[in-house]
């Protein structure tokens, strides 16, 4: 059975749940870490029992480790260099949202990813939440009828308790509210309202139906 090597970038809090994951699959296993200081990627290594190298440049890190699997939970100012990096040093990509905060920088990634036959994936986790199988499901039986009409609600009480707050709720940093978190409602109507047997797969991004290729 082959084993993927994978290294996250960015050690935030959302990092601990690549971090959690990658340890579970019986295929995969945690290669290095890479913070904006080596000393952070060291505390969450040791957060989650990690015995790995540890880096503060992503270029450094896809040098030296070559892992196969990167995933990019940095700021989100610095995901679309940082997947840039990832690719072109041969890895597959998984991408926390937004994937990038700008038309022009999402482009530039997915052209990349494009040109280098790169597998990956925006991290839309609710894709697999169980509501969302149910109502994928309900809809693939036909059971409400053939679909002419989609909303979506999404709530997000962002607030000071929010790890992320002080950075995620500025234009610069978080880009806008769709972005941040609205995309997940998006991205949910986009997989619902496709046609039954043949809705799409693709990992909508907020800024237009373009998206990365699906893993």
């Amino acid at each position: 059975m082959t084993t993927y090597r994978a290294a996250v970038v960015g050690c935030g809090w959302v990092s601990g749940e690549h971090i959690a994951a990658y340890k579970k699959h019986p295929q995969t296993e945690v290669a290095a870490l890479v913070s904006l200081t080596v000393e952070e990627a060291r505390r969450k290594a040791e957060e989650y029992g990690l015995n790995v190298p540890c880096y503060d440049s992503v270029e450094k890190m896809m040098q030296q480790e070559k892992p196969d699997i990167v995933s990019i939970t940095s700021i989100p100012t610095m995901h679309v260099e940082h997947g840039l990096c990832a690719v072109e040093y041969g890895a597959q990509l998984v991408m926390e949202k937004p994937v990038a905060l700008s038309r022009e920088d999402l482009h530039r990634l997915t052209r990349s990813v494009t040109e280098h036959g790169t597998k990956s994936v925006v991290s839309f986790v609710l894709r697999w939440n169980p509501l969302f199988s149910i109502i994928r499901a309900l809809l693939d039986d036909g059971a409400v009828g053939e679909l002419f009409y989609g909303e979506v609600d999404y709530y997000h009480g962002i607030g000071p308790w929010y790890k992320q707050y002080e950075w995620n709720k500025t234009k610069a940093a978080g880009g806008n509210t769709l972005l941040s978190a609205g995309c997940h409602a998006l991205d949910a109507l986009v997989w619902f309202m496709g046609s039954p047997g043949h809705r799409s797969t693709r990992l909508c991004h907020p800024f237009e139906a373009g998206h990365l290729h699906g893993l």
